[in-house]
Formats: structure tokens, C-alpha cells, sequence
């Protein structure tokens, strides 16, 4: 891969999360489109008739409408590039920016109830494998800390401190860094997976392979994450769920909870609290609770 080409310069305007995020999305692309994985310059040539089947076959494959809108913002980017560089047609981005985003509810997306997360914690704990074990372990994280797939494929080893209770996010959203504290119970299935990968230097989270080897220098992909969270939803029957789904839980929770809003939003790493606000997700019950312990005396 040339590094001149429109899809690296692309990339290089990324913060490394975002960069980790979007090749990945551009891959399924490419594999969802039946093309070369390895010629990026198949980006360049994306046009009118081939965004608006990409856009199908993504919301066919579940991809939540943000993801698609993400997906189409890097596809017209790199055109963008390709054009300025000459390696494009004008023509073919004009028609692509009149290819509107996606639209979806304010309020998209469900929180896991206290049951379906107590079924997700059976199922995943059957497994007695290394696998079993770190998915366990990943599982704990998200759910505890409410870290985004980016933020948890990049997490080290060094980032961990048991002794502070802490993970320490390096590179979040926005390229700023953030302390998560680490729930007692998360803190556990965390010590189960050690036990196994041991405390060598390198990814927390990283590649198993046959007989229980672990590769700590290597990173699990988003992808990866992103297939196992649909795959364990779906067994306890959570249909057409969100990875991002995960996330709202751990909100909602903390809402439920009574912790207050400004510190949710610190705790989920988000600028403001308008953001906190779309991923709460309680329901009318929670309501009609709080109303009915309204007093005044």
C-alpha cells in the first residue's frame, strides 16, 4: 500500500482509535462488496450506485444507522482525497454528496435488564476455556467501565493497576485520556484471565490460540469484538442488539443507581451532558417509582 494513497492520508488525519475503528470498517466493506483486501485504491472508485448498496448491505448485516453514517463519511472522505490528487472523477464526488446520512431515533438503542445481564454471565461462564475466560473478562470490562470496543482493544497491561482499582484509557474519544475505576466483581473475572495470560508486557486483551497460547503483543480487533458481543446477545436471546448497547447499560445502571448525571458523564468519558442524556435508558417504571417516592414533608 502506497503511503501517497487517498485511503492512508485518510487515515493519517485520524486519531489511532478512530484510524483502528475506520480500517476496520473498510474491510467489512470490502469483504461485504466482494473486493480485493488488499488494493485500498478500490476506495477511490466508490460511486452513486455503489454507496447506496453499501448503505443496504450494511443495515442488512445490523450495522446500527451511526455506523453506517460513519462509514459513508470515510468512503466520501476518501474520494474527496482521490479527486483533490487527481485520481478521481469531480463528477463522481458531486454525486455522492448528494447521498444524505442516515436518519434514526433520538433515543436509539436498549439497556440489558438485570436478568439478560445475569444470563450473559451464565453463558459466558460455561466456558472454562482461555477463551471462555478472557471473553468473560472482556465482557466484565465493558459492562464495568462502559469502555468503548476502541477504547478496550487498546488497553495494556501497564494501564491496569489492581492496587487503585483503576484501568487508565490512554487514547479515548478526541484523543483524551481518562481513569476508569474497576467494579470488585470486574476486578475478579480480570484476576481468572491473568492467571492464564499472565502479567507480561502487552495488550490486556489479546489473540488465544489452539492449546491456550496468548499472543499479549498483539491486539484483538474491534471486529472481533463486535462479532462476539452480537453472537453472546443473540444466544440469550437479545435479538438485533447493539455492541453500543453495552455501553448503555453500564449508563443506565449508574442512572438507576441514583449517581448523579455530571458524574455518569465523566464516567462514560463523554464532553457533555447532552450526550450522557441519549443513552439513558430507564423506563416508564422507573418513573412511576420515582414519582410515587415524591414528598414534601
Amino acid at each position: 500500500m502506497s503511503t501517497a494513497s487517498p485511503y492512508s492520508l485518510y487515515l493519517s488525519k485520524l486519531s489511532a482509535k478512530s484510524r483502528v475503528s475506520i480500517a476496520s470498517q473498510l474491510r467489512s466493506i470490502a469483504r461485504i462488496m466482494g473486493w480485493p483486501l488488499d488494493d485500498v485504491t478500490r476506495f477511490n472508485r466508490v460511486n452513486y450506485q455503489e454507496m447506496l448498496q453499501i448503505r443496504a448491505l450494511l443495515q442488512h448485516e445490523g450495522w446500527a444507522p451511526r455506523s453506517v453514517n460513519r462509514a459513508q463519511v470515510a468512503l466520501k472522505s476518501i474520494v474527496k482525497i482521490a479527486v483533490m490528487m487527481k485520481q478521481a472523477d469531480p463528477e463522481q464526488l458531486e454525486q455522492l454528496s448528494t447521498i444524505s446520512k442516515l436518519k434514526y431515533p433520538e433515543f436509539q438503542g436498549t439497556a440489558l435488564t438485570k436478568q439478560q445481564v445475569k444470563s450473559l454471565f451464565d453463558l459466558l461462564t460455561r466456558s472454562t476455556s482461555a477463551t471462555g475466560i478472557r471473553n468473560v473478562a472482556l465482557f466484565a470490562v465493558l459492562l464495568g467501565t462502559g469502555l468503548r470496543r476502541s477504547e478496550l482493544v487498546a488497553l495494556e497491561i501497564k494501564d491496569l493497576d489492581f492496587s487503585k482499582q483503576t484501568l487508565l484509557v490512554r487514547h479515548g474519544k478526541g484523543n483524551k485520556s481518562r481513569t476508569v475505576f474497576l467494579p470488585e466483581w470486574c476486578q475478579q473475572h480480570l484476576q481468572n484471565w491473568l492467571a492464564l495470560r499472565s502479567k507480561q508486557a502487552g495488550f490486556l486483551f489479546c489473540p488465544v490460540h489452539v492449546g491456550g497460547k496468548v499472543s499479549p503483543h498483539s491486539p484483538i480487533s474491534v471486529s472481533l469484538v463486535f462479532r462476539l458481543i452480537k453472537s453472546k446477545l443473540k444466544r440469550i436471546g437479545v435479538e438485533n442488539a447493539s455492541p453500543h448497547d453495552l455501553r448503555r447499560t453500564y449508563i443506565t445502571r449508574l442512572l438507576e443507581q441514583n449517581v448523579d448525571l455530571n458524574t455518569v458523564r465523566q464516567m462514560a468519558g463523554h464532553a457533555s451532558i447532552t450526550t450522557t442524556t441519549i443513552y439513558d435508558k430507564r423506563d416508564v417504571q422507573f418513573m412511576q417509582q420515582a414519582a410515587a417516592a415524591l414528598r414534601y414533608e
